[in-house]
């Protein structure tokens, strides 16, 4: 190892011990600083240095209990469940009489998918008289994880009891009831939601799915907007604007959203799929193609609109492969069948052009009936 190598390691070490010293430290300032050196580098994607950081941490080691609570957030963040379990067991040694370790470490293990693990640190905490409505709320994710909802829902109904005030618990429970289509009473509690928790992203978010099902995009749009303004790193919420926006043909509006969503993932396909098709919808077929280029050549969808910008620029044999390509993975694709009639027919060849008409007719597409009768 060079010195200048050598120098650069021990300086992280020194910052990361130093970041330790600080969230022990009773000055709030001191901890806020600490956190918000972990968050630097959990946004820039610093795993190796927020390994080592949570490796670092010795065992037996007191912290403050808000510190606790921070540490194993991070760890969640960073997915690094073994951190925060080793985290967990140390906050419940230096507070045995208080349920939110358990239920801090029965999260970690509901999200690694580990249950059974999950479901007897939920029985302890129940089993104490703190935090039960939280304690209910995270027995609800664990069930909600496992696809268990009306079960899920009882345990949310039950936070709700003796919290009423606990957004997260009718955030929840509105996303189990929309699983079941119970959609009404999911707007109700997602509404609840946000009253109570302005700042509450995912209840913007998911109420919002539900107006764009119903067709109701301008309210949509007002929920995601929201919802990108709280969690402005969030992907969920930019794709849901850029569609939304789509929906109402408001196509320059949604390639900003989109690419938005390429500034913070760079090979998001989707997004960079929609960027296309928005290109597309505003007539700029050379635009679109550039990114259809870059995006997954596997992807049918991506071969199908390859193929058509090439119709619409009038160069068929480009176009002729693609939706071929589509129909080798999608036989009973009608629109496909419809324009491979259309290439065809450009390019002289009538007889192909005819079956691939009626072959479009036959599976339902109208255009294609009108185009086999003129045949």
């Amino acid at each position: 190892m060079s010195p200048l190598n050598w120098y650069r390691k021990m300086q992280r070490r020194s910052q990361r011990r130093a970041t330790l010293d600080a969230l022990c430290s009773e000055a709030a300032r001191d901890a806020e600083a600490a956190l918000r050196w972990l968050d630097e580098r959990l946004a820039r994607g610093e795993r190796a240095e927020i390994e080592a950081f949570f490796e670092e941490i010795p065992d037996p080691f007191a912290l403050p209990v808000a510190a606790y609570a921070e540490l194993i957030e991070r760890s969640y963040r960073a997915e690094l469940f073994e951190a925060g379990l080793r985290l967990a067991a140390a906050w419940r040694r230096s507070d045995p009489e208080s349920a939110r370790p358990l239920n801090q470490a029965a999260r970690l293990h509901s999200l690694a998918g580990r249950f059974e693990q999950a479901h007897e640190l939920h029985r302890l905490a129940l089993a104490l008289p703190s935090d039960a409505a939280e304690s209910h709320y995270q027995l609800g994710c664990t069930l909600l994880r496992e696809n268990r909802n009306l079960e899920a829902e009882a345990a949310f109904r039950e936070a709700l009891a003796r919290d009423p005030r606990l957004a997260k618990a009718h955030t929840n429970l509105g996303f189990s009831l929309d699983r079941r289509g119970e959609r009404d009473e999911a707007i109700l509690h997602f509404r609840r939601a946000i009253q109570l928790d302005p700042h509450n992203a995912m209840g913007h978010l998911n109420l919002g799915a539900l107006y764009g099902e119903r067709g109701d995009y301008e309210q949509a749009i007002h929920l995601f907007r929201k919802t990108v303004e709280l969690a402005p790193d969030g992907l969920e919420g930019r794709m849901s604007l850029g569609l939304a926006l789509a929906n109402c043909s408001r196509y320059g509006e949604a390639i900003g959203e989109f690419e938005g969503v390429l500034g913070l993932r760079p090979q998001h396909a989707d997004a960079r799929f929609h960027i296309a098709l928005c290109h597309s919808r505003l007539g700029a077929h050379r635009k679109a193609l550039a990114e259809l280029e870059r995006a997954d050549a596997k992807d049918p969808r991506v071969r199908f609109y390859l193929g058509l910008c090439y119709v619409n620029l009038g160069e068929y044999a480009k176009a002729l492969p693609c939706f071929q390509q589509v129909l080798e993975l999608h036989p009973d694709d009608a629109r496909s069948h419809y324009y491979l009639g259309i290439i065809y027919d450009q390019l002289g060849q009538a007889e192909a052009a005819r079956q691939s008409y009626r072959q479009a007719e036959a599976l339902g597409h109208r255009a294609g009936v009108a185009r086999a009768v003129g045949a």
